[in-house]
């Protein structure tokens, strides 16, 4: 008795039915119908003979009807034997395969894996034109479409598995471009989405001027009107190579798009033609990337809204920190300096009391906006807190996180906010401190150093700078 617990027994429909065998039916009708010929063969010979003019008396004796009865007879026996070697061996061998096939196909649904049945494993040889060889080719186009659905089911697993393991925008976009490449066999990629109304690239490969790609016209065209831009070219056409690292001969761009809505453009281009199969397999993966992108996006315009600071547009205390303790991580593995800046706006309470907190919001967002235009690309600026500002510069050591110091210093001290035709001046005590210059353990050591000097700005008489 089976148990109860098998899979088995919890679902008979599951169990294995062997396939027919071949034999011993087919061949048994066939040794019926080719011994009966040859025994009418046998039969009427002897009248055939009396035709060539041959005396009945010598023909029509039981010998001789026994003698061409039992070569009828032979001959019959002789054909099953060699249809039966012939017909039988190629009929074995398909059955075979099947079996194979279905073996593996119910290996693959038990234990979820793909099933690893392909042409070169599973098909078998077309030797023939009569009927037995075209059921073999027939059988072979099968194993072909079999394994084209299971690499499609198997690519969509792996890219539905690699979407859902990135939420960042530019991890997202390296991932599923790598997975596209590889399963198209592109040889470079690129994707561009549009941010502040410009069309960027984000991520790509094998392409060495990303932002002329995201300006090339299939990509524009693509994005503008949703459908996809196949560029086959020629064998004498040479693509600038300042633009990808080979010589490409199919280029396509994908719009990505949700219920039409336009979120960006993949590009994807091979040193080869495309495959009508390679192109249906990339077009059934895009719409789930459109949506993972779409969440990216929206997890990424969600990550800005929390670390910008409302007021002053600048990055916010938690977010400027995360920020400091990556840029602190790199100047430790690299050895690069690292300045970091912290002001204070002088008697900012005085001027909340005096001119009221609108007017002190306006002196606290022209602070930001000067300090903003004296740093440079790349700087952190963040507002560390109610008047306090912190700025993390890398690359910057002792002797130019002086000189950014002072002109944020100084470039806050000539800016004039007007209230009610009255003008309102304020001036900021600095602190700075430039790592490895300056022997630090970790953040929190970096931040107590540059707090205490700005402290020391404070208490000389502020509107000054004082180096860690």
């Amino acid at each position: 008795m089976a148990d109860a617990s098998s899979p088995t027994a919890a679902n008979p429909a599951t169990e294995r039915t062997p396939l027919p065998r071949i034999t011993p039916r087919v061949f048994t009708d066939l040794a019926v119908w080719m011994m009966g010929f040859g025994l009418l063969m046998g039969l009427a010979f002897p009248f055939f003979v009396m035709l060539f003019g041959v005396p009945s008396e010598n023909v029509l004796t039981p010998i001789f009807f026994g003698a061409t009865v039992a070569a009828g007879l032979c001959v019959g026996a002789i054909s099953q034997l060699i249809s039966r070697a012939v017909v039988g061996s190629k009929l074995r061998l398909l059955r075979s395969r099947m079996n194979r096939v279905e073996t593996t196909l119910r290996e693959a649904i038990r234990s979820g894996t793909s099933a690893e049945c392909n042409p070169e494993t599973c098909s078998v040889p077309v030797d023939s034109d009569d009927e037995i060889g075209e059921a073999a080719a027939s059988f072979n186009r099968l194993v072909e479409a079999l394994a084209a659905s299971h690499r499609v089911s198997d690519a969509s697993g792996d890219f539905a598995r690699t979407l859902s393991s990135h939420i960042e925008v530019s991890t997202l976009a390296e991932a599923a471009l790598s997975e596209l490449q590889e399963v198209g066999r592109f040889v470079a990629s690129a994707l561009c989405v549009v941010r502040d109304g410009e069309m960027v690239t984000v991520a790509s490969n094998g392409i060495r001027d990303d932002q002329q790609i995201a300006s090339s016209a299939p990509v524009t065209r693509a994005y503008r009107t949703l459908t996809t831009i196949h560029l086959d070219l020629p064998e004498d056409v040479v693509v600038d190579s300042s633009l990808v690292e080979f010589t490409p001969r199919s280029v396509i761009a994908y719009p990505l798009h949700i219920r039409l809505v336009p979120i960006g453009v993949v590009l994807l281009a091979s040193d080869a033609r495309t495959s009508a199969e390679d192109d249906q397999l990339i077009d059934s993966l895009l719409p789930n990337f459109a949506v993972a992108l779409n969440n990216a996006l929206s997890h990424e315009q969600l990550q800005q809204v929390a670390a910008i600071d409302p007021l002053t547009g600048l990055f916010n205390r938690r977010f400027g920190l995360e920020r400091l303790g990556e840029e602190f991580s790199r100047s430790v593995r690299s050895r690069e300096p690292l300045g970091v800046m912290l002001f204070d706006i002088d008697h900012f309470k005085a001027v909340n009391d005096t001119h009221g907190h609108q007017t002190g919001d306006r002196v606290l967002t022209a602070v930001a906006d000067a300090a903003r235009g004296v740093l440079r690309d790349g700087d952190t600026l963040m507002r560390y807190g109610g008047e306090e500002f912190l700025a993390v510069l890398p690359g910057a050591g002792p002797d130019d996180l002086h000189d950014l110091s002072e002109r944020v210093r100084r470039t806050v001290e000539s800016t004039v906010v007007t209230d009610n035709n009255r003008e309102v001046r304020v001036t900021v005590s600095v602190g700075a401190v430039s790592f490895p210059a300056t022997d630090v353990t970790d953040i929190e050591d970096l931040v107590r150093h540059v707090d205490a000097a700005m402290y020391v700005s404070k208490s000389a008489g502020r509107n000054r700078l004082t180096m860690a």
